[in-house]
């Protein structure tokens, strides 16, 4: 099979959101991996530059809703718009939610359409949120969606608008849906870190109690921060990518409660404590269906939970070492 991710290589690449966890890691791939010239639109809201320390790249420090399309959108062959108000802060503000996650997206798209042929792609996140609750947990493509939240809303109106620019008027575009991804880079500073972040934080200072909202038997799909990076450069650049919207997780189900007892065996110190459930994305079960994606673009995820954990594990005691 054709290596299709060797065509990102020494291009110029537009990343939003790019010091977020998704997004530095995102870049630390185009940099590394394909040798890619970066430039990075984030508001350091919600983010720090020294994770990216060290990398040659291009930072504009600016909100995404006030950047500057006409001056920086001339040259870039891919843009990557990860920049969005997370589900924990959305409902809080929820005209800069639909600012950030939505409106900043049509202003790309409208931009795109009156300047053809200038990018590849358009590569917009989404997020396994906007499935709400699905009765068996399962979530394919075609499922109708059912958005519980604000964070939700917005995300699917910004990749409906994906869509239409890609049918309605030839916007190369791709939308991903990203379900619960983990891994390095997710600190507990960030206070949408997280379950696992906050597990593992809770974990590597040695002692402590595993908080799990309502009685932990809630499940999500949850996948390593590798295989989301490469999953979301390969929808970049397959050609069978162009205007499709993909899950992008592992689909395996995963209770809260494995999650917690999987880490304790790393260190029996600790206990668990159940809190009242929280009163957002409060779904019981979800976990995506990924036959799609493997079938169009031969994609599907190397990590298991297992490993994952521990390499999140082994990465944050090393970090919390420095």
């Amino acid at each position: 099979m054709k290596n299709y991710l060797d065509n990102i290589k020494n291009t110029k690449v537009l990343v939003t959101g790019g010091l977020g966890f998704i997004g530095h890691n995102l870049v630390k791939s185009l940099i590394n991996d394909y040798d890619c010239n970066v430039v990075v639109v984030d508001d350091c809201s919600n983010s720090v530059k020294t994770v990216l320390e060290g990398y040659n790249y291009q930072l504009i420090e600016e909100r995404i809703q006030d950047f500057n399309l006409q001056d920086f959108l001339e040259n870039f062959d891919y843009i990557f718009h990860l920049a969005c108000v997370q589900i924990a802060h959305s409902a809080k503000d929820p005209l800069l939610d639909l600012e950030t996650n939505a409106i900043s997206t049509l202003k790309i798209l409208e931009y795109l359409k009156n300047t053809p042929n200038k990018v590849q792609r358009f590569v917009y996140t989404s997020s396994a949120s906007v499935y709400g609750n699905i009765s068996n947990g399962i979530c394919n493509e075609n499922n109708a969606t059912k958005v519980l939240s604000h964070y939700a809303a917005s995300k699917l109106l910004g990749e409906n608008y994906t869509t239409i620019y890609y049918k309605q008027y030839d916007v190369p575009t791709t939308s991903i849906r990203y379900s619960n991804v983990f891994g390095y880079g997710q600190t507990p500073n960030n206070p949408y870190c997280g379950v696992i972040g906050k597990f593992i934080d809770t974990l590597s200072n040695g002692d402590g109690t595993l908080g799990i909202f309502g009685d932990g038997q809630q499940t999500r799909d949850y996948t390593f921060i590798t295989d989301a990076v490469e999953a979301t450069i390969l929808a970049a650049v397959h050609p069978n990518s162009l205007g499709q919207v993909f899950n992008v997780g592992t689909g395996v189900e995963t209770s809260v409660n494995k999650l917690a007892n999987e880490l304790l065996s790393y260190n029996n110190n600790l206990s668990v404590s159940h809190l009242p459930p929280r009163d957002i994305d409060n779904i019981r079960r979800r976990f995506v269906d990924i036959s799609f994606i493997y079938d169009k673009l031969g994609w599907e995820p190397k990590v298991t939970i297992e490993n994952g954990l521990r390499e999140t594990y082994n990465w944050y005691k090393s970090y919390i070492a420095k």
